[in-house]
């Protein structure tokens, strides 16, 4: 069910998806999202994953951390134009950053060229895999450090799925976005 909005800007958007996201239960979106997740053919496969913690009421994939047949790893800001995945496990230490997000205190740094997956944040995503974020550019850099075969996926709640999207040539899209119903090939 993609939606067709018609806001004029990235700006617009984002304040209208916090404000879709505030009234939707997260907790019953993100379990109902995780277990579709755990029956994705590409997820069962995948051995080095690239995650996030969740930040404010963004989708929650922690319950997919206690797979222990996958190398989970999650981003660091390192510097105002980068971030790094560094390895994670139940036992991994995790600071809050300058921004308010947890990020893990391992060393143990994911080498891009081997992730499988990567499962990226967004305030809403379109049926070409155009998605809108929080508007630092961190993920598009780190998208576009991965291989082809990387599988980049949404986690999204389905009122977030829209029919299109404002994007610039540094917006790096992505290949799915999983909802509590529907998993949707982009593109």
């Amino acid at each position: 069910m993609f939606s067709k909005l018609k806001p004029d800007t990235k700006e617009q958007l984002r304040v209208q998806a916090k404000e879709i996201r505030k009234g939707l239960d997260i907790s019953s979106v993100s379990n109902d999202i995780c277990n579709r997740i755990i029956d994705f053919e590409a997820y069962k496969e995948a051995k080095t994953i690239a995650g996030f913690y969740p930040f404010g009421n963004e989708v929650d994939i922690r319950q997919l951390f206690q797979d222990f047949s996958k190398q989970w790893f999650l981003p660091k800001v390192v510097d105002e134009d980068n971030m790094v995945f560094y390895s994670f496990k139940p036992d991994t230490g995790l600071e809050k950053n300058s921004l308010g997000i947890y990020e893990p205190s391992s060393s143990e740094e994911l080498d891009p060229q081997k992730a499988q997956i990567i499962f990226v944040p967004a305030l809403m995503v379109d049926k070409n895999g155009h998605r809108i974020g929080y508007g630092m550019g961190y993920y598009d850099r780190f998208l576009s450090k991965l291989p082809a075969a990387c599988l980049k996926i949404v986690p999204i709640p389905e009122e977030l799925t829209v029919e299109g999207l404002p994007f610039g040539k540094t917006d790096m899209p992505v290949d799915f976005a999983i909802t509590p119903n529907n998993i949707y090939k982009l593109k």
